[in-house]
Formats: structure tokens, sequence, C-alpha cells
């Protein structure tokens, strides 16, 4: 019985699944960024300027 077939397609699809969960982590991370970098920039124009009475 020869396995070496099955075990390639699956090593294939499991190699392509983990890239694929890795680009989406990586992903998911740069659009973090992008919106705490925004919501930051959001937040200090809103805030009172300190020399101001």
């Amino acid at each position: 019985m020869n396995l070496s077939p099955a075990i390639g397609i699956i090593g294939v699809l499991y190699a392509a699944f983990t890239i694929l969960l890795a680009g989406l982590a990586v992903y998911a991370l740069v659009l973090t960024i992008v919106f705490l970098r925004l919501r930051i920039a959001e937040l200090k124009r809103s805030a009172p300027s300190k020399n101001s009475p």
C-alpha cells in the first residue's frame, strides 16, 4: 500500500492553508496598526491644547 501521493496532496493543502492563515494574520496586524494610528491622530486633534485656559 503506497500512501505517498495522498500524503503529498495533504502536505500541499496543509502548506497552502498555513500560508493563507499567515497572510491573514499579517493583514489583520497591518489593519490594526493603521486603525490605531488614525485613532491616535484623531484623539490628539480633539484633545484640548495644554496652553489654552
